[in-house]
């Protein structure tokens, strides 16, 4: 390892190799590409300066407003290094900064102002008269959150619709993982224990990641995915407590879902492991008349076992 680091000190990467050893999981990015020599030192101090504000949970927001401004600067290594620790440092600071949020003062503006999850940030900010809360709120927005809210509380969630600004200067797998998580933070697949988005988003984005972890496998994010679709497999299969896909009274499969499960394999389910998932149960489905027979189910819990064990 010391004669490695050595090696790339003389071409500038010394440091973008210990800031890919502290990300969790995996390989940097796919495609992300060292920078040439020349550009290097450029790109390294770039990395610096944008180190020491990352590092300090105080000092996050700067850190996320100097990548949007500077990213562009770095190569798509340094940029994919500085994105993902973007996002650690944003997740690593989410629990202590809902603190923020929680007291019933700062509830109960928001409420009055009747606050949904769909509105821009500006019209969020239009709402609030409170001065406190708004800067609260601007806050909230600088440190790449944003509000969402369920039974009648309000708390901040990461907002991955706004990483989508790096995408044209990072590897090609963590600009994929950004669409992936972004899907889900702008519209989350359930509330309430219920599936709130269509059966056929829901199977769309099972298959997406399926197809990520076949084409990352040594992505940094693999394991995040991998999580991810340990959800979402098993809602394509069996639904929620509140939208069961199968009648509780009947065991009939919804029909809707039946629908969406033929319309997804019309051209066939290629390479794709959830396509391939579904190819398999529509047999088992047509000798059951769409029933959750014994058969049918002993096929269910075999797939759900595999995928909540990722």
């Amino acid at each position: 390892m010391k004669r490695l680091q050595e090696t790339l000190a003389k071409t500038g990467r010394a440091v973008l190799l210990g800031a890919a050893l502290t990300l969790a999981g995996g390989t940097l990015a796919e495609g992300a590409q060292p920078v040439s020599a020349a550009a290097a030192a450029d790109a390294q101090a770039v990395y610096n300066q944008f180190r020491k504000y990352v590092s300090n949970p105080s000092s996050l927001a700067q850190a996320r407003k100097y990548l949007i401004n500077h990213i562009d600067e770095a190569g798509s290594w340094y940029a994919t290094v500085m994105t993902l620790q973007l996002e650690n440092a944003q997740k690593a600071e989410l629990e202590r900064f809902s603190e923020k949020i929680y007291p019933e003062r700062v509830q109960k503006v928001l409420m009055e102002a009747d606050i949904t999850n769909d509105l821009t940030y500006t019209q969020l900010l239009q709402r609030i008269k409170d001065t406190g809360v708004r800067q609260l709120i601007e806050e909230t927005w600088d440190k790449g959150y944003k509000l969402e809210s369920s039974e009648g509380m309000y708390y901040p969630v990461m907002h991955y619709e706004g990483f989508k600004v790096f995408k044209p200067y990072i590897g090609k797998d963590i600009s994929a993982y950004i669409d992936i998580m972004a899907a889900e933070s702008n519209k989350p697949a359930t509330f309430d224990a219920a599936v709130v988005i269509s059966w056929d988003e829901l199977i769309g984005r099972a298959a997406t990641m399926s197809d990520f972890v076949q084409d990352y496998p040594k992505s940094n994010r693999i394991a995040a995915v991998r999580e991810e679709l340990s959800y979402s497999v098993p809602m394509v299969l069996l639904g929620a407590d509140n939208t069961p896909a199968y009648d509780y009274d009947t065991n009939v499969l919804d029909p809707e879902l039946r629908r969406a499960y033929d319309d997804v394999l019309m051209e066939g389910p290629g390479d794709n492991e959830v396509l391939n998932i579904l190819s398999k149960l529509i047999p088992l489905l047509d000798a059951s008349g769409n029933k959750r027979t014994g058969e049918v189910s002993a096929y269910l819990e075999q797939v759900v076992d595999h995928y909540t064990n990722l």
